[in-house]
């Protein structure tokens, strides 16, 4: 699929278009223009409506199919936007929800997808009801519109039933977390941005079989291991954080989310191959997800094998070091240093 990215950002504000075109990638689709735009939020198109106009001339000559948008859209935004252009937009938070998507592979996973999907659905319908009562005569409701309302009431009875299992889905892992700690074993969880490393990681100190890839979000369901000549510490790889995270999807994945909350150790995977100021950014990212957590926190530099400069790799520890204190520095997947990271575990867990 053919896509525009279109982003609306503030004055002295980094881009999100490099992010957003890796997660389209993500998804195989071909990203063939990206527009941006500095200014004050438009309440009815986010953007100028100027700009609304060249999005669509850039859609039109190039065959897109989707503009997807790096900002949260309103759902009077996304209506808008889409009559104006005339293809399908989307903003970040479908994105993401499309990858989660492609990516659940357990049960669990598939209903935590779906509920968050739904929830982000909901209020879109809504709009689109009211945009036809909006056409309709005072007092009627045409078929399409009762359709679309009857459409509306399954969504909400489904969301409902979704979130029952979810609960249940919760307490299961609370009782588990329980059982763990009862029998004497110290819980380990690995956090951090997406596609920092973790479930690398995770291989690298247990006996392995976690799938890695080099692509946004790929662990959506926790796995645990134990850590290696170590078993009574248990490792548990979980979804990975990343920046304005749906609110629906948070509470979505709840269950997997106390997964770091609840440990007595977290991991904190730091990707150092990335440029400062995004691993700065991708770090204080994190920070903003564990702020409200108890347990102990170990910041890793990962991937130090791809830093070549030694000053470089200085100069990003020190950054680290200045933010969070102690850092291990590491690499995942060369095992460089690993055993650092092992005593330290032995050492507080």
């Amino acid at each position: 699929m053919r896509v525009v990215l279109v982003e609306r950002r503030d004055p002295g504000s980094l881009s999100m278009l490099p992010e957003l075109e890796e997660m389209a990638r993500t998804m195989n689709y071909e990203v063939v223009g990206r527009v941006s735009q500095i200014r004050e939020p438009d309440p009815a198109y986010l953007i100028g409506r100027g700009k609304v106009e060249e999005v669509k001339k850039i859609v039109n000559s190039l065959g897109a199919q989707r503009v997807i948008f790096a900002n949260p859209l309103t759902p009077t935004q996304a209506y808008n936007l889409s009559r104006t252009i005339g293809v399908e937009v989307i903003d970040k938070v479908q994105l993401i929800l499309e990858i989660f998507a492609m990516r659940a592979g357990t049960p669990e996973a598939k209903l935590q997808v779906e509920y968050a999907r739904l929830r982000y659905e909901l209020p879109r319908i809504r709009e689109r009801i009211r945009a036809m009562v909006a056409t309709e005569q005072p007092g009627r409701m045409g078929g399409g519109e009762y359709e679309v309302q009857v459409h509306y009431d399954a969504v909400k009875r489904r969301i409902a039933s979704l979130r029952r299992k979810l609960v249940a889905i919760e307490r299961r892992r609370e009782l588990l977390r329980k059982s763990r700690r009862k029998f004497g074993f110290k819980l380990v969880t690995l956090a951090g941005y997406t596609n920092s490393g973790k479930s690398t990681l995770l291989n690298a100190l247990t006996m392995g079989g976690a799938e890695v890839d080099n692509m946004y979000f790929a662990t959506l369901a926790p796995r645990t291991r134990a850590l290696r000549d170590c078993p009574k510490i248990l490792l548990t790889d979980t979804v990975g954080f990343i920046e304005d995270m749906p609110p629906m999807v948070v509470e979505a994945f709840k269950a997997t989310l106390e997964e770091i909350y609840l440990a007595d150790v977290i991991i904190l995977v730091v990707d150092g191959s990335d440029p400062i100021h995004e691993m700065m950014r991708k770090y204080r990212t994190s920070m903003q997800f564990l702020k409200d957590v108890n347990a102990k926190i170990v910041v890793v530099l990962n991937k130090i094998d791809l830093i070549k400069d030694r000053l470089e790799l200085e100069n990003r520890l020190y950054l680290l070091n200045s933010a969070a204190g102690t850092v291990v520095p590491i690499s995942a997947l060369t095992g460089e240093n690993l055993e650092a990271l092992v005593e330290v575990l032995r050492g507080i867990a």
